[in-house]
């Protein structure tokens, strides 16, 4: 234990001098006159020591304290608590025997361990309640946030309960490899493949276009059903579509059945699948699917510019292929077209270059949105003389390495949480190194991280000059952002939904109504009704001073009404979690005399993934527990699984030497002191009569 302050120890010194002139200054006079007792030197202490230490809690004096904490070995029990563990033959015992076998693991364990109990399905929450009623299981982000919560703790084993089948995330094998201690799996569920007919996946466009045909392909899984055969019946609400006959070959049979749709009608359209039950069935959940498409009345048309190939023209065309709302026209710098009029956006691959002088006067002449990409091949000096809202002041042939940062303010479009954290493991892309001028109203939707230093310089934004959206990537090599999410997810999901959001943001018409609605169509059943609203008045300004009500119907006729909540400038409402069906909603709000309404639909669908997989996964677990250095055991050798884990020599408690500061200005004995020493010379001196 010492003592130390934020200032020169020597200062205590000047705070004594403070103490002792202090008090003789006030008690001076008393002593000259030689009245003075013994009384009166008691108040010359008070008050000398009461000021002493006063003047002294002013250097912020701290406390240096060292302590031995003794830690526990931590075992951490991870439970599947998905809808799958209750879906298969042996339910009561998951929900009557299960829970109580793990509370007296649990028991046998805290006798010389601190365990931490965790449940997961749809997210992670603290302790097991034995509910089932996660929707999806995602066993890979249960070992990131172990790793993550647990790191440099004492962490001795880890527990998984599961059946060993996710239906989101990443293969948990491999994201278990954060796990530097040992991890033991109870091997839960059932393996044997039973008698089951079900649509295992629909593969359809969410968007289509009025007048145009689209196809959907559904695959259906028939096990143990050789010889069987089932009806597919598609509808649109009630009116039944179209019916196809499928018949099993063998006990374990896939069949692509299609269909070919037309888009009539404008709107968000549902429709729905059914197969015809057989008896015996594992389970008949997973004989229902449905899809939602939006039939729009055209497609917008995009034309990528570049000078010569390039992987960046490729991966974005890739991207907003992937996409129904577009169509694109690849175009050679050395063939443009006369006039832009056609397209809602124009991207530019590295244009203007400097082998290439091209002319873009019609282009600027034009409505079109533009996305200008900047590279090695950018001529600068020019690009800057276009005035496009971005000036970059760089050396020739001066260029960094910058990673994306998100900017959380970003208010153009939203993303997605999961895809913040892959596109924060992006690759550098090749920007100008310089000084880069735009705008302050501009949106930034990521900043350069060049090495370990996070910078304000943008690497892609948006701004507008005059009427015209205009959007910036200020470098090359995107295509390495790409293949860096199919690394990471084993798809191109999160690139393409960006790029598709950023064409979406800069080819869109503005909206020019004074009331707008902003909501999702298709919401699962285990998300909350949110939307977002907007209210101009005739300058175009947003206001929120007046009030927006807004009715829900069912399908069945019952309405919800709600008010929306004000914002800064806008409104929000969240409705909750609302059964699975057909809503339709009508808003209104009244400007001044004007009363503006907005109607539309949504949907809530109902989350199968759980019932499209109910054959448990032991490989998998035995896999994991045999990698770090663990055992798989059965559901009916629980009660031995304590014993093996502390029979480990490596089971043991830690001790933590910690040193610490701790602040003597809100010691509440010395509070307490002080209080004492001026109460009592108050006391004193008025007794005295001084």
């Amino acid at each position: 234990m010492g003592l130390v302050t934020e200032y020169p120890i020597g200062f205590i010194f000047l705070c004594i001098l403070l103490g002792v002139v202090y008090a003789l200054t006030l008690y001076y006079q008393d002593i000259k006159r030689g009245l003075i007792p013994a009384l009166r030197w008691l108040l010359l202490v008070f008050r000398f020591l009461s000021v002493t230490l006063i003047s002294f809690l002013l250097l912020g004096p701290l406390i240096r304290q060292s302590d031995n904490l003794i830690e526990k070995p931590i075992i951490i029990l991870g439970i599947d608590n998905s809808r799958s563990m209750v879906l298969v033959s042996d339910s009561d015992y998951y929900r009557t025997i299960f829970p109580k076998s793990v509370n007296d693991l649990v028991v046998a364990l805290q006798k010389k361990c601190d365990v931490r109990i965790y449940s997961y399905g749809s997210s992670l929450e603290s302790g097991f309640d034995g509910s089932y009623r996660g929707l999806k299981t995602d066993i890979s982000s249960f070992f990131n946030e172990v790793n993550t919560r647990f790191s440099n703790r004492n962490a001795a084993a880890l527990i998984l309960a599961t059946d060993g089948i996710y239906n989101q995330g990443s293969d948990p094998f491999y994201a278990a490899r954060k796990i530097s201690f040992p991890i033991y799996t109870i091997a839960l569920g059932d393996t044997l493949l039973k008698k089951d007919i079900l649509i295992r996946k629909v593969i359809v466009n969410k968007t289509a276009y009025k007048g145009d045909k689209f196809p959907v392909e559904v695959l259906v899984e028939m096990n143990k059903c050789s010889g069987s055969s089932a009806r597919l019946t598609l509808s649109e609400g009630s009116h039944l579509l179209e019916t196809k006959e499928i018949k099993a070959n063998n006990d374990h049979a896939f069949q692509k059945v299609s269909f070919m749709m037309e888009a009539k009608d404008k709107g968000v359209i549902k429709y729905s699948l059914r197969l015809s039950e057989m008896s015996g069935e594992g389970s008949k959940l997973n004989n229902n699917a449905s899809f939602i498409v939006e039939v729009l009345d055209a497609r917008q048309k995009i034309a990528l510019i570049f000078d010569s190939p390039h992987p960046d023209v490729t991966a974005i065309q890739k991207a907003l292929e992937g996409s129904s709302h577009f169509e694109i026209d690849l175009l050679r710098a050395d063939d443009l077209p006369k006039t832009y009029n056609k397209y809602d956006l124009v991207i530019l691959n590295q244009l203007p270059s400097v082998t290439n002088v091209a002319d873009f006067g019609p282009l600027f002449k034009s409505s079109a949105s533009l996305l200008m990409i900047v590279g090695s091949q950018t001529d600068i000096n020019t690009f800057n003389n276009l005035n496009t809202g971005l000036t970059i002041n760089a050396g020739k042939n001066s260029f960094s390495e910058s990673q994306p940062i998100v900017n959380e303010d970003f208010s153009l479009f939203s993303l997605n949480r999961k895809d913040i954290a892959v596109f924060t493991e992006f690759p550098p892309l090749q920007c100008p190194f310089g000084i880069y001028q735009f705008s302050p109203l501009a949106e930034v939707l990521f900043y350069q991280k060049i090495g370990n230093v996070a910078t304000r310089t943008p690497l892609i934004m948006f701004t507008r000059v005059a009427d015209r959206k205009i959007g910036f990537i200020a470098g090359e090599n995107i295509w390495r952002w790409r293949i860096s999410d199919f690394i990471q997810q084993s798809n191109h999901e999160s690139f393409d939904l960006m790029i598709d959001k950023i064409a979406q943001y800069l080819s869109t018409k503005d909206d020019k109504s004074f009331f707008r609605i902003h909501i999702n169509h298709r919401i699962s059943e285990n998300e909350p009704v949110e939307m977002e609203a907007e209210v101009f008045n005739a300058s175009y300004e947003l206001i929120n001073d007046p009030d927006i009500n807004i009715t829900i119907t069912d399908s069945e006729k019952k309405t919800y009404p709600f008010v929306f909540s004000k914002t800064a400038k806008a409104y929000y409402l969240n409705a909750g979690l609302l059964p699975i069906g057909e809503y339709s909603y009508n808003a209104s709000v009244k400007v001044g005399s004007e009363v503006y309404q907005k109607s539309g639909k949504f949907f809530v669908e109902e989350v199968n993934m759980e019932s499209a997989n109910l054959v448990a996964d032991h490989n998998l677990l035995f896999r994991i527990a045999s990698s770090h250095d663990g055992e798989m055991i059965n559901k009916a050798d629980i009660g031995k699984l304590a014993e093996k884990i502390l029979a480990r020599e490596d089971i043991r408690s830690v001790s933590i030497h910690q040193k610490k500061l701790t602040e003597l200005i809100g010691n509440p004995w010395l509070f307490a002191l002080i209080l004492a020493l001026l109460s009592m010379e108050w006391a004193i001196r008025k007794r005295e009569g001084m």
